[in-house]
């Protein structure tokens, strides 16, 4: 079954039940409420006959003696024909048990109850009220209650009563019936409406399913939760757009990156092939040194390229650990004169820890002093400048162009000055990305006198800002 279905029988069975339980409790109410106005429409008529049998006893009667009915024995026949009501039927049951006398209406059954009430005396004054059916099938609400002239029995007919519930019930089974209806018909539209954004959404999934194309934004309606969920959508095609450009990008640079390697080994290899040994010593280990500096900048690229694709991976802040940023410089520093000579001063505090992952960190600093190293002459100190927060790594090299400070983090990006030196362009853009993974940013900028200085920025309390605990 569909959501919509779903939606559609849960608005409308709710509001169903709803109404049905008012309608029976109104039904219920109303009844209750017609009862208790007969109810008490007897007990007036009961009283009014009491003190009227009171007022026109004749004691020089006997209560016993048997009569036919519509007369009784010590009533005068002025005194019977005031109680003649034309909306209530009412007859005397004298104490033993032996005359029923009809003082008005029709006659009403009498049960063996009847005759105990009569048989009780005034001082056991009691009243019950009882439905009973006559010989006609008709059925009275009756009153019966002691008094000294015998069972005193007043009743009333209740088909009107029956026939107004039967009415009123045959209206709220309609409304309920109707209102259900209404409230299921209104439940499809509103599941319609509701609906609506998330199967866009669904169509949207399905063709990028389709296309492996992310050009399908959803349209914006509203500030609630279903307008937030198509930001949303729209927010990770953006970013899988992103990606996947950055990644065809790679791809593209990637490919004339390693073609140009690759010919030069291709054209190497076929000159040796064909002329190797025609060629002098110093030919051959000029060729086989080519083909090894050729080797090396390919197995670095790879190395980078294997880098760049898998450090936004790699780089999760939820395995983020406390690190301190002046050891991994130390250490940093240490390989770097280890490799090349090359005099490497470490300045800042002796402790400087930030939440991050020390392999990323610890790469995109070496690639720091890789770029010094290269860029800076052989007899110039390079230094490094920690921060609570920061590393910045200050050379004595010719300096960034004004106008390529916001490129050197591109990939694959070489100034024309320096595409003749050695290296794939890969190096500040793995630092770019290993700061943006810490939520800084990797910063460059001349250096007073001479020389660049080239660094980047992390959060100290990235826990906090990502939620992690």
């Amino acid at each position: 079954m569909s959501l919509r279905w779903r939606l559609t029988l849960v608005i409308g069975g709710v509001v169903a039940v709803m109404l049905f339980g008012a309608s029976f409790l109104a039904y219920v109410s109303a009844e209750s409420e017609l009862n208790d106005q007969v109810d008490e429409f007897l007990l007036t008529r009961s009283r009014e006959t009491e003190l009227t049998l009171e007022i026109g006893f004749d004691t020089s009667g006997s209560l016993t003696e048997a009569l036919p009915p519509g007369t009784a024995l010590g009533f005068s026949r002025g005194t019977l024909a005031s109680l003649t009501r034309a909306d209530a039927s009412i007859q005397l049951l004298n104490p033993n048990q032996s005359n029923l006398t009809l003082v008005s209406g029709n006659e009403l059954p009498v049960t063996d109850e009847d005759r105990e009430f009569a048989a009780l005396s005034s001082a056991q004054t009691q009243r019950q009220f009882t439905n009973r059916l006559g010989e006609t099938g008709t059925e009275y609400r009756v009153l019966v209650s002691t008094s000294p002239f015998g069972a005193l029995m007043v009743g009333r007919s209740v088909s009107d009563i029956e026939q107004t519930l039967d009415g009123l019930r045959g209206w709220l089974l309609l409304i309920s019936v109707m209102g259900s209806i209404a409230a299921a018909g209104v439940g499809w539209i509103v599941a319609e409406g509701v609906l609506r954004p998330v199967a866009r959404l669904a169509a949207a999934t399905e063709q990028v399913a389709e296309t492996r194309r992310f050009e399908a934004d959803l349209r914006v309606e509203g500030r609630d939760e279903l307008g937030a969920l198509a930001r949303s959508f729209n927010s990770m095609l953006s970013a899988l757009r992103a990606s996947r450009e950055q990644q065809e990008r790679l791809v593209r640079d990637a490919n004339h990156e390693l073609r140009t390697p690759l010919t030069s080994l291709r054209t190497n290899v076929d000159v040796m092939r064909r002329r190797g040994n025609s060629l002098e010593h110093s030919q051959r280990e000029s060729i086989m040194e080519e083909m090894s500096t050729e080797i090396r900048e390919l197995t670095e690229l790879v190395t980078e390229l294997v880098g760049v694709a898998t450090s936004s991976a790699v780089l999760a802040p939820e395995a983020f650990i406390e690190v301190d940023l002046v050891m991994l410089c130390r250490e940093a520093a240490d390989r770097t004169v280890a490799r090349t000579g090359r005099q490497v001063v470490v300045e800042g505090p002796e402790l400087a820890c930030v939440y991050g992952d020390p392999t990323g960190l610890a790469r995109a600093i070496g690639n720091l002093l890789g770029n010094a190293v290269k860029f800076s002459p052989a007899d110039t100190q390079i230094s490094m400048t920690v921060g609570p927060d920061s590393v910045e790594v200050l050379d004595r090299g010719p300096g960034i162009p004004e106008d390529e400070t916001s490129r050197i983090f591109d990939r694959f990006y070489r100034s024309d000055s320096t595409r003749t030196l050695s290296g794939s362009g890969l190096g500040l853009a793995i630092v770019s990305e290993i700061a943006a993974a810490h939520g800084g940013q990797a910063f460059a900028r001349n250096r007073e006198g001479g020389g660049a200085v080239v660094g980047f920025s992390v959060i100290p309390d990235l826990p906090g800002r990502f939620g992690i605990e």
